[in-house]
């Protein structure tokens, strides 16, 4: 293989990798959506046809009886607008307050910032069930259990220092010179910030969105304990909930996989752009 390649062309030889590139690609694409497709083979079979030893063979008979079961059994449009909630809101609180302390980073640096963002990196990396029992007594005291403003604020609480770590790269490139030009025009530091600034670094503002959504949409350490009541459950603790001491209720489990995996590709493959500006001007 290797005298092959050292014989061809330099052109032939960029093409080959290319190739080779692709096929590993491929091949480590369909290993890890192998999962997928197989949740979205059982979420519309027959509870009779489960468990065959073909689970990726397509079904002889097809069913809708597990999507239907979500909405009418397991609550699922309920929680289904709890989750875009606290996803949502956890986007806004998380990309305007870590987009302007990232502002303040690289704009406004003083002596001791750096070993700042290190603290604030270290305090990214302690795990979530570290921070379970402070937070639990905090929710508890000002009465934020059972709502979904104390998973907002637990999953807000850990995406801000990721936040500020991944705008402030974007608000360095910006040049200096447009800022101060509007500054001449009469426009405050804030306006600065969110009618100039804010526009210019796109990519960052759409990657630090992606990750804050799936950081609130996937987490299910806080609602788990937080939340008791049904009728605020997001949709990761309403699937605990076809787990029971006498059932599993597996074609409903897929579905509802299915149904909290969707919005979260169809935002990745929205963004995708920007992801790839954003990898190429980030750390």
């Amino acid at each position: 293989m290797s005298t092959l390649r050292m014989s061809l062309s330099y052109p032939a030889r960029k093409r080959w990798g290319t190739a080779m590139s692709a096929a590993a690609l491929t091949a480590i694409a369909l290993v890890m959506l192998t999962p997928m497709l197989w949740m979205a083979f059982a979420s519309v079979k027959l509870d009779a046809d489960l468990f065959t030893r073909t689970p990726l063979r397509w079904p002889d008979e097809l069913t809708g009886d597990h999507y239907a079961n979500l909405f009418t059994q397991f609550h699922f449009g309920s929680s289904f607008v709890n989750s875009l909630v606290i996803a949502t809101t956890t986007v806004l609180l998380s990309v305007v307050l870590g987009g302007l302390a990232a502002y303040g980073f690289a704009r406004y640096p003083w002596r001791g910032s750096g070993t700042a963002l290190g603290f604030l990196m270290v305090a990214r990396m302690v795990t979530p069930a570290a921070l379970v029992v402070p937070l639990y007594v905090i929710m508890q005291t000002f009465g934020l259990l059972n709502s979904v403003t104390g998973v907002i604020v637990g999953v807000t609480v850990l995406n801000l220092p990721f936040v500020i770590w991944i705008l402030k790269p974007f608000f360095e490139t910006v040049p200096k010179e447009v800022e101060e030009a509007a500054e001449l025009d009469g426009l405050s530091p804030f306006s600065v910030f969110f009618r100039i600034v804010l526009p210019l670094a796109t990519p960052g503002i759409m990657t630090a969105v992606l990750y804050s959504f799936l950081a609130g949409w996937t987490d299910l350490l806080f609602p788990m304990t937080f939340i008791t009541d049904s009728e605020v459950m997001p949709l990761t603790s309403s699937l605990l909930q076809m787990q029971t001491g006498y059932k599993i209720y597996w074609g409903e489990l897929m579905a509802g996989g299915i149904v909290l995996t969707l919005p979260a590709v169809i935002l990745c493959f929205a963004l995708q752009r920007y992801l790839l500006r954003g990898l190429r001007t980030g750390y």
